[in-house]
């Protein structure tokens, strides 16, 4: 980033903070974004024979149902991968800056382990959780009209990521508080606390519907390495069992 330019000088400049994590806030593009409605339409209508997931889950919420993988087309499953790569080569960028080069040459494997939705209705709401495996998301499809909040300070219907990481009272703030959209999408560590506040519809029948899911990744570097050392085994043990 170029600075100081009002001054005459033009001086490049980069931003190191490798002691934080951070979540990546984006928008699912059209198609996308209503094939996952169609998708979980038509999972939320036939919800007697859905596979239902609230047991594996930390919300207070009825209606939460799981996505099979083959349910996704292969150009679906493949933005999510994209995206999850673009995370990781940015956080190992930002963990170590001074390697970037090495890690956006860096070929980042992903893989998929579960994926649900949370049909989200008035006065439900997920308490301060983590996740499982390395990276998490959550995308909203749908949001009803909320009533007003009865105090300012929290927003109903916000997601909240926490941080415990800084202890800086000027610079950091450990809580970032979201009033999601239709089509956000936001990508996160796994360890990362959050937490969705309950709402209110003037009906009492609103549905704030959304879908998550966890994933896991790898480099072609480490797979490579320990295919490497697998083959050595066997050849060791294949020496071993002939000598």
């Amino acid at each position: 980033m170029s600075v100081n330019k009002e001054e005459g000088f033009e001086m490049q400049a980069e931003f190191l903070q490798p002691w934080s994590t951070f979540v990546l806030k984006t928008k699912l593009p059209p198609p996308i974004l209503e094939e996952m409605i169609r998708i979980s339409d038509e999972i939320v209508e036939n919800r007697e024979s859905a596979i239902r997931w609230g047991h594996e889950l930390a919300g207070q919420i009825k209606d939460e149902f799981l996505i099979e993988p083959k349910m996704l087309e292969p150009k679906i499953m493949g933005f999510f991968s994209n995206v999850c790569r673009t995370y990781v080569a940015q956080a190992y960028c930002q963990n170590s800056p001074f390697k970037k080069e090495e890690y956006l040459k860096e070929k980042w494997i992903i893989e998929m382990t579960s994926m649900w939705i949370v049909s989200q209705k008035d006065n439900e709401y997920n308490p301060i959780h983590v996740h499982d495996g390395h990276l998490s998301s959550v995308m909203y499809l749908k949001i009803p009209e909320y009533l007003p909040a009865r105090k300012s300070h929290n927003e109903d219907g916000a997601i909240t990521f926490t941080n415990n990481s800084s202890t800086d009272k000027i610079w950091a703030d450990p809580n970032l508080q979201i009033i999601p959209q239709v089509g956000d999408f936001f990508i996160f560590p796994a360890t990362q606390r959050h937490q969705v506040y309950p709402f209110r519809t003037l009906d009492g029948k609103g549905e704030r519907r959304s879908v998550s899911f966890n994933a896991v990744y790898s480099s072609k570097t480490e797979q490579d390495l320990l295919k490497k050392q697998q083959q050595e085994k066997h050849k060791l043990r294949l020496r071993n069992s002939l000598a």
